[in-house]
């Protein structure tokens, strides 16, 4: 029995055999999804992802055409497109190659219909907190000021934070987590642009992965400083710095 296609949630394949093709079609159907279409060269695979913004592209990587799976993997990385492999290849170069271009999973045919289920969920949901992540604040242009502000997302929209409620910031990954006496929230900027872009009047870095408010330092030890009841480390080439900028009787 085919289930119903749940809206937003609509796949592009992109293969070369269309006998499989049809197959995958069909599974991905009575798996409640919706099939926008089948393509077997990456060119066009490409100009119809452009066209139909699916939210998942399942992608061969054998395929007609000049372009490999693998070319197209990397346009669709550029242009941030979700995407799986989906392929008979499993040899060690071919997944090599796979990985440079950072696919969401890489599933190896013939796939069980609850493991390509279970993949596409996880996809989506990665994905959903990707997109959020990249617009949980507003772009940090120019350097701010210690009185200024950003906007983060909370619950579904933007809310401004003002810096001076900020504690410290913390390295997350290729994000930078901000944290605040009530909240944690992520931003989509390194934790080196927040070191260039927060005012250096108030922001200081302690530790490759913390840049602290100096207002809000409770205490130092002799190699971490207290914030509240949060220990941080301070990193041996960064503690003379820190030293210098805070004041002593």
């Amino acid at each position: 029995t085919h289930t119903q296609p749940r809206p937003g949630i609509k796949i592009v394949r992109v293969e070369y055999d269309w006998i499989i093709a049809k197959e995958i079609a069909y599974t991905l159907q009575d798996l409640g999804f919706e099939v926008l279409g089948t393509y077997d060269t990456g060119e066009e695979g490409l100009q119809q992802v452009a066209r139909l913004q699916p939210d998942l592209v399942l992608l061969d990587i054998d395929l007609a055409g000049e372009f490999s799976g693998i070319d197209v993997g990397r346009r669709l990385k550029e242009t941030k497109e979700p995407f799986i492999f989906l392929t008979a290849l499993a040899d060690s170069h071919t997944i090599k190659q796979a990985k440079l271009v950072e696919p969401y999973a890489y599933l190896v045919k013939p796939v069980a219909p609850e493991t390509l289920y279970s993949t596409i969920e996880i996809t989506l949901h990665n994905a959903s907190a990707h997109r959020q992540s990249e617009a949980a604040v507003a772009a940090i242009g120019e350097r701010l000021t210690a009185d200024g502000s950003l906007f983060v997302k909370v619950k579904g929209r933007l809310e401004k934070l003002q810096l001076k409620d900020i504690r410290w910031v913390e390295a997350s990954d290729i994000y930078a987590l901000v944290c605040t006496d009530k909240d944690k929230h992520l931003l989509s900027a390194s934790l080196k642009t927040v070191e260039e872009k927060f005012p250096d009047s108030t922001f200081l870095r302690v530790h490759r992965s913390y840049v602290v408010n100096l207002g809000k330092i409770d205490a130092i030890e002799e190699d971490s400083l207290i914030i509240g009841d949060v220990s941080i480390p301070i990193g041996k080439t960064y503690r003379e710095r820190l030293m210098s900028r805070l004041s002593f009787l």
